[in-house]
């Protein structure tokens, strides 16, 4: 086996490309000490082996901890730092204006929750609704695992598009996604379309300003390097057992998928990793 990176977990980068590529991203707290992103890709095919030396650190103070918050916080971090908020899984309870209960980060706010955000229908495991900072389309899709998505409505900041979204998941509109369905590569409700043209009803009805125009609401197909679709999925868990891998099979969301199961990296942000691939 050849070491072909060593650095700390965290989300995988992307790039929407047809298939979407993926690199090895560290995580490590200082930007400064971080080593460069390695592209999986050509590994598909490949004995991939994933090793967990024991050590933790949080990706926002370096400090070393025995397990993760908020996927890569310590426990201070996740009670202290405004990415660790509540409102971030549920916008719709932002308590920016609270005078008791202020948000933990002015800069965070104005440059993160205070800025224009995308509703979104999208296909995963199933048809469903979704809301992102606008810069983070389409990379947000491709974490999700989407195979097509179609933006709706611009609005002016993350919580007003999380209580349009929350209203719409009160309407009988789903917001998760399925991850084993996901992984498993097929999908029998296909038409999304008809899908974001009821939330656009919806949001008609509702007298939602910010609808995209039908020009800016095209369709975005997402294709994954899958070589092989798992028909069952069993997970990895680098806390009951530090090697993980097999042949790569493909990479979907942010799950690699092997012939012997699936791990979700995203899951083990801060963990130190060495990634090995067999000769040849």
């Amino acid at each position: 086996m050849q070491t072909i990176w060593s650095g700390t977990l965290r989300k995988m980068r992307s790039i929407h490309e047809s298939p979407v590529r993926y690199f090895l991203t560290d995580g490590w707290w200082e930007q400064e000490n971080r080593v460069e992103d390695h592209e999986l890709n050509p590994y598909l095919g490949r004995e991939l082996m994933i090793r967990f030396g024991g050590k933790i650190n949080c990706t926002a103070c370096g400090r070393a901890t025995k397990k993760t918050f908020n996927q890569g916080f310590c426990f201070p971090c996740s009670q202290s730092r405004a990415e660790a908020d509540i409102c971030i899984v549920k916008p719709e309870l932002c308590h920016y204006d609270e005078t008791g209960n202020p948000c933990r980060d002015e800069h965070f706010a104005q440059t993160q929750c205070f800025q224009p955000h995308i509703l979104y229908s999208s296909l995963t495991s199933g048809r469903k609704v979704g809301i992102t900072r606008q810069p983070n389309v389409p990379s947000r899709w491709i974490d999700q695992g989407a195979t097509e998505a179609i933006p709706l409505a611009r609005l002016a900041d993350r919580r007003t598009v999380g209580q349009v979204e929350k209203r719409l998941v009160d309407d009988g509109f789903r917001d998760k996604t399925h991850w084993t369905r996901m992984l498993k590569g097929n999908n029998e409700e296909s038409d999304l379309s008809e899908f974001a043209g009821r939330v656009l009803e919806k949001l008609d009805e509702w007298k939602i300003e910010g609808v995209l125009p039908e020009a800016e609401r095209a369709s975005v197909k997402i294709d994954y390097p899958v070589e092989v679709w798992p028909t069952k999925v069993s997970s990895f868990n680098l806390d009951k057992n530090p090697v993980a891998g097999g042949v790569l099979q493909g990479i979907k969301a942010q799950y690699l998928i092997f012939d012997s199961g699936v791990i979700n990296l995203r899951k083990y942000t801060g963990y130190q990793v060495e990634v090995d691939v067999a000769d040849g």
